[in-house]
């Protein structure tokens, strides 16, 4: 169930901060293509975990991660192709409670 689900994601993110090392972002200095692939976490991971009352994503458990999902979003051409973060909370909430 929902235990097996968070231990899998923290699993995940567990490797993802592993791969990281001491690079800003998976590809060195600068956004790469596995950035790009890993953006579900950078973004949509702290709006669902939101959602659903979850701490996965945190600084205290995955600070190299966290750091970098921050500088992610925060860029300047990620941050103009995200859609807005108060839509995206609104249609996942209302997505839950169906």
């Amino acid at each position: 169930g929902r235990e097996k689900a968070v231990e899998e994601a923290l699993e995940a993110l567990k490797i993802l901060q592993e791969a990281l090392k001491d690079k800003k972002f998976f590809g060195g200095e600068s956004i790469g293509l596995v950035d790009i692939a890993a953006n579900f976490i950078g973004y949509w991971v702290a709006i669902l975990q939101e959602i659903a009352g979850l701490e996965l994503l945190t600084i205290e458990k995955f600070p190299k991660l966290y750091n970098w999902s921050q500088d992610f979003i925060n860029h300047p051409v990620i941050k103009e192709g995200l859609p807005p973060r108060d839509e995206l909370f609104a249609f996942f909430k209302a997505s839950a409670k169906k």
